[in-house]
């Protein structure tokens, strides 16, 4: 159930190339709260969602406070290694691996550890969690996650490291992480998509997969980009009319056309998303390209207030 003043943790993931990072940076903004904060996490120092928030690029594993509740912070998988070795074993033993050219290869080559490690890190960051002199308390950790492919395989790792590890911090902190996924009313999954064949296909799978994997389907799904409904049939009528009277070039007729065609399309597809059980899907729309990246925040977070708040 996608409640985001209640869920602590939000997974954003989809197809690649859908606007996952834009969703994730305005659903932040969205759901910010001035006495809880909401924190928006991205991977890998990749430094998009502070500029799309209004801030500077975040440090390895750091974070940015962006007032009114809002902060953006990067997860790092080398950083929370070392940062969960040091509070597990302590600084020298720490800096010992971490040193060590060996284990920084067979931590890279165990399946699913990068993955493991950036899911931990999320959960870490909720209420009342941490194991860093750095980490924080945060109401909401809202996750831009990986594509498709790769986000399952993050949201699948902790019942993975879980089923391996023979016992001790690692099992027991996989598992923890594995029952905050597994439940809807602490733990919400958002896909975004965009309305054409295969973003919406592999949502549909996706929903699938989560259904057989963690006994849950998805929360929200957020299309992207879509087209406005500009022209109706009595539209399209009259500028026939009007072009044949000689009054509009024919090309007019043509964009018109197309334009409806396209949206037709887009709802057949929309339609297919609909049939998804319990699976509410807002529609963002496709917004100028000369807008600034804070103003285009503003307001695709106003328009996901209203739609999902």
């Amino acid at each position: 159930m996608f409640n985001p003043e209640k869920n602590e943790l939000i997974v954003i993931t989809g197809k690649g190339g859908v606007g996952r990072t834009v969703v994730a940076a305005a659903l932040g903004r969205a759901v910010a709260r001035h006495e809880n904060t909401t924190v928006v996490c991205e991977v890998a120092e990749q430094g998009v969602i502070p500029r799309l928030l209004g801030g500077d690029k975040v440090d390895s594993n750091g974070e940015t406070d962006l007032g009114g509740g809002l902060a953006a912070a990067t997860i790092d998988p080398d950083a929370t290694l070392r940062e969960w070795i040091r509070s597990q074993f302590g600084a020298p033993i720490a800096r010992t691996l971490g040193a060590s050219r060996s284990f920084s290869q067979l931590v890279a080559a165990a399946p699913g550890a990068a993955e493991m490690l950036t899911i931990t890190k999320a959960w870490e960051m909720g209420p009342g969690r941490g194991f860093g002199k750095g980490t924080k308390d945060h109401a909401t950790v809202i996750l831009d996650a990986p594509a498709s492919g790769h986000g399952v395989a993050m949201l699948r790792s902790p019942r993975t490291f879980a089923d391996i590890a023979a016992g001790g911090p690692i099992r027991k902190q996989a598992e923890k992480v594995w029952e905050l996924l597994r439940d809807p009313s602490r733990c919400a999954i958002v896909a975004v998509t965009l309305p054409s064949e295969l973003p919406v296909t592999e949502t549909i799978e996706l929903d699938t997969w989560m259904q057989e994997m963690l006994g849950r389907g998805l929360d929200l799904v957020v299309a992207n980009r879509c087209e406005p409904s500009d022209f109706t049939a009595t539209d399209i009528q009259r500028i026939r009319k009007v072009v044949r009277a000689g009054t509009l070039k024919a090309d007019a007729l043509d964009v018109a056309v197309t334009a409806t065609d396209r949206r037709l399309d887009q709802e057949d597809l929309l339609a297919q998303l609909a049939q998804l059980p319990n699976v509410p899907v807002v529609r963002l729309p496709e917004l100028r390209a000369d807008i600034a990246p804070a103003q285009m925040n503003s307001e695709l977070a106003q328009i996901l207030r209203e739609q999902v708040l």
